[in-house]
Formats: structure tokens, C-alpha cells, sequence
């Protein structure tokens, strides 16, 4: 019988990584609330995707109720500190939900 390895969750520097490339290839989604916020609170698009290319994950990644792994990723920009909140979707997508 062969011995089966069981992941127990998604490393931080691995989620960091998935994120970076995810985001250098376009693969993410941005939701209502996360254009409404982003808007809101005077961030650009440009400052978004710099956190998300070159970002460090500073919060999870944790499972969420959706079973997508939840990040928060930040970075300084233009000298704003910018804060992400993402979902990563089977290790292939991701969602933008919040900004900080």
C-alpha cells in the first residue's frame, strides 16, 4: 500500500508566488464592492496591480466559506500604503474583494 501525503493548507511564500503570477497573467476578477471601494478610498488601478504583482502576503491564507483561500497582500505605492484582500480559486483565479 502506498502512503498517501495530505496537504493541510496553502504556505504563505506558495500563495505569495500563485499570486504574483496570477496577477502578471490577468488571471483575477474584480468584484462591485472591491470598484466601489478601490473608488471610495482614491486607490488607481496601477497602485492595485503593483500590491498584487509584487506584494507580500501579510494575513492567511485561510479558507473561506466559499473554499477559496483568502490573503491579504500589501505594499507601498506611490507612497500610499496599499492593502489587497484576495481569494485565490482552485489555485487558478483570483478574486480582488477588498482594498484598504
Amino acid at each position: 500500500m502506498a502512503a498517501e501525503i495530505v496537504s493541510f493548507g496553502l504556505p504563505r511564500p506558495i500563495a505569495q508566488e500563485l499570486i504574483h503570477r496570477l496577477a502578471r497573467e490577468g488571471k483575477f476578477t474584480q468584484e462591485p464592492e472591491f470598484i466601489r471601494k478601490m473608488n471610495e478610498r482614491g486607490f488607481s488601478m496601477r497602485q492595485v496591480l503593483e500590491t498584487l504583482k509584487e506584494g507580500t502576503v501579510n494575513q492567511g491564507p485561510l479558507l473561506d466559506e466559499c473554499v477559496d483561500w483568502r490573503c491579504r497582500v500589501k505594499r507601498r505605492v506611490a507612497g500610499r500604503l496599499v492593502r489587497v484582500v484576495v481569494a485565490i480559486h482552485d489555485k487558478s483565479w483570483l478574486y480582488l474583494i477588498s482594498i484598504h
